[in-house]
């Protein structure tokens, strides 16, 4: 009897110590030419999200709750822009700095919803005016609350796909439409 406990007790502790290896974020991003804008959506942990949020004041309470304060809501869409962003690239500018970077297109916040499966998306867009053949993607969402966070970004183009993987080392990606 004493043996069944103690082995319900370590494997209750390792669940505990093993229950969040991995930090993963993934965005898909495609321009849409009839609204002539760019369409993302970003799907994370809403766990990670919304602790990261309420530490950093940006929410008070739950995502969801979020999703009916106007403030919260935009305080959500500020930091977003933050942590995942477009930077168009003229071909006459090649900058490798986050610093450095052009002029940024802000997303808009469109909607989120929290799934059943414990992620979050985040839908959101940004008027352009012409596709952009070079651009810089910044997307560390997360990586300065978990050191092991990796993101990855799909980005579609008419037929054209691409996949860039972001690491704490390399948060920022330059993407070529026309190689």
């Amino acid at each position: 009897m004493s043996k069944n406990i103690l082995l319900f007790f370590l494997l209750f502790v390792s669940s505990i110590t093993f229950a969040h290896k991995y930090y993963f974020a993934f965005a898909e991003v495609e321009y849409n030419e009839m609204n002539k804008s760019l369409e993302a959506t970003i799907i994370a942990s809403a766990h990670d999200i919304e602790s990261v949020l309420r530490e950093t004041d940006v929410i008070s309470n739950s995502l969801d709750y979020a999703k009916k304060n106007k403030k919260e809501y935009y305080a959500i869409n500020e930091y977003i822009n933050k942590n995942f962003s477009i930077h168009a690239v003229d071909s006459l500018y090649f900058f490798a700095l986050d610093s450095a970077l052009p002029q940024q297109i802000e997303f808009v916040l469109d909607g989120f919803e929290v799934l059943m499966n414990g992620d979050v998306q985040f839908y959101l867009s940004a008027k352009i005016t012409n596709p952009i053949n070079q651009f810089y993607v910044k997307f560390d969402l997360l990586m300065d609350e978990f050191s092991e966070q990796q993101n990855k970004l799909t980005f579609r183009f008419r037929d054209k796909k691409f996949t860039c993987n972001f690491l704490n080392a390399t948060r920022t990606q330059l993407i070529k439409l026309n190689p």
